[in-house]
């Protein structure tokens, strides 16, 4: 299910010191349910070569025969993430050349076990489980306290909150992130009964119901902020700049003086509690350039708008100078 640790041990995969000498070419694109495949090809593409606007003008055909030509006779990785559908895959596969590459591989992801059956031609299908007691404990405790020393009482309520997340990493950092700024036990334990409260049978509801829970507990400003990614396509990697600037379009920063500062303040609230995903950072590692929330929190900012009514008038498009974020256009 979503939320499991797919894409992440994907990464971890991908980006494993030996991976990266084993292969000529290494190549990332993030598949969707609702798919762009002329999208799909120029994400893989940007990696192998030089992307200019001629490029990103070619149809699918055209980027697909450039595709298959720049991995020919090379050693590569392709991974795709969170294919829904065996009709991409077929859709895909002839664009990766098969002669004179050996030891190529391509890595999927899905959620489908179907597509996994149908992709799988050698038998090295990898399904997930859901994380036992201490490993659950483990990642809750990481995620709520980095390096601290944890009192006795804050580990008694840690490890019920861990359990009733049942396994699922995605919840588990989400309420650690929840947690994270509290230090005042009866916080604690009252998200502990919430969380506890939330018994359902279906797994996909429960993890649902803990990132509205998750969300109830923003400040007005970050909840608005937040829902600002429901309006860009799903599993978009969002230049910084530009989310940023459309915020303050938008009037969610209420400050007369230094709005950077405090949209960059927002944004790193949102990451310290685990909503947003950062994609990429500066070279010195300290400001954040691109960013993404998973799927599940992008489901939960389309329900949230529809539920609020929220209506934005204008259509943005919006770019970015920078060739490393890529362009990127937004309807709303």
């Amino acid at each position: 299910m979503g939320g499991i640790g797919k894409t992440t041990l994907a990464k971890e995969v991908y980006n494993h010191e030996s991976v990266l000498r084993h292969f000529d070419v290494r190549a990332w694109a993030t598949v969707s349910q609702q798919h762009n495949i002329k999208e799909i090809f120029l994400s893989l593409l940007q990696s192998m070569i030089k992307m200019d606007d001629t490029v990103k003008t070619k149809d699918e055909a055209e980027l697909a025969d450039m595709l298959q030509k720049s991995l020919k006779r090379k050693r590569y990785l392709i991974f795709l993430d969170d294919i829904w559908s065996c009709e991409v895959w077929d859709g895909m596969r002839r664009c990766f050349p098969t002669e004179d590459n050996a030891g190529s591989r391509i890595l999927l992801t899905t959620r489908n076990n179907e597509v996994a059956c149908y992709a799988d031609t050698e038998n090295l299908s990898v399904r997930i489980s859901f994380m036992d007691q201490n490993e659950s404990w483990s990642l809750f405790k990481s995620a709520a306290f980095s390096s601290e020393a944890l009192p006795y009482e804050f580990e008694t309520v840690g490890k019920q909150i861990a359990d009733e997340c049942h396994g699922l990493p995605l919840t588990i950092v989400v309420v650690a992130g929840l947690l994270k700024s509290k230090r005042a036990i009866e916080d604690w334990k009252s998200v502990a009964k919430d969380v506890k409260s939330l018994v359902t049978i279906d797994p996909d509801e429960r993890c649902s119901r803990v990132l509205g829970l998750s969300y109830s507990h923003l400040t007005r400003d970050l909840k608005t902020c937040l829902l600002h990614f429901g309006i860009f396509p799903e599993d978009s990697e969002i230049p910084v700049n530009n989310l940023m600037r459309s915020w303050m379009a938008e009037g969610f920063l209420k400050l007369e003086n230094d709005l950077d500062g405090e949209a960059e303040k927002c944004l790193q609230e949102l990451v310290d509690r685990c909503l947003v995903l950062v994609c990429k950072k500066s070279l010195d590692g300290i400001k954040i350039r691109s960013c993404k929330v998973h799927d599940l929190i992008y489901d939960l900012c389309v329900r949230e708008i529809q539920r609020e009514n929220i209506f934005i008038m204008n259509d943005i498009v919006i770019g970015e100078s920078d060739s490393e974020c890529g362009n990127l256009s937004m309807q709303k």
